[in-house]
């Protein structure tokens, strides 16, 4: 930390700027009311979540509803759109994680990520500059949900993304077999 906070804000407004750039390429006005309504990164991050898994449904839908011979075209844009909406959140949720560890740019320590150490803490240490012996590690938090029941909640998800896969199997098998494959 050099304490060039103008650096630091410049950087943040580079991130606004992506962000404002793909609104304004994307020219959907879901888009960008997704991305201009959140009043902080972390905000925007949200309602671009939400807006992903709407379309996805909706791109499900448009795809099962398709023709036939339009099936394919209708799941390419529908790909193409998808992926740019996750490229759009990746930039939003890198823009997030900078504003949450570092506010508005003045230093402040984060375990696990930064320290600023004065000399008696180096000599203490024997002179090493090893970061990890600084910055330990970040507190993990606790949820307030036990072992067992976090456990029975991954594996109702696991069997439910199983029974997914497998209607997907199903779906390009019959898919396969309409093709004459």
């Amino acid at each position: 930390y050099r304490g060039q906070v103008d650096k630091y804000q410049q950087l943040l407004a580079e991130y606004r700027g992506t962000l404002h750039g793909f609104a304004n390429i994307a020219q959907d006005q879901e888009i960008i009311d997704a991305m201009h309504g959140g009043k902080n990164f972390a905000a925007t991050v949200t309602e671009l979540k939400a807006f992903l898994v709407q379309h996805r449904a909706l791109a499900k839908q448009s795809v099962e509803a398709a023709a036939r011979k339009e099936k394919k075209q209708t799941q390419a844009f529908w790909d193409q759109k998808l992926a740019w909406i996750e490229e759009i959140i990746g930039v939003a949720e890198e823009a997030s994680w900078l504003y949450e560890k570092f506010g508005e740019g003045t230093y402040q320590d984060i375990p696990g990520l930064c320290k600023m150490a004065n000399r008696a803490e180096i000599a203490e240490k024997n002179y090493s500059l090893t970061p990890g012996a600084y910055v330990g590690v970040a507190a993990v938090e606790d949820d307030g949900v036990s072992f067992a029941q976090r456990m029975g909640e991954i594996h109702r998800e696991l069997l439910s993304l199983q029974a997914e896969s497998n209607e997907l199997i199903q779906t390009i098998s019959q898919n396969m077999k309409e093709m004459g494959l």
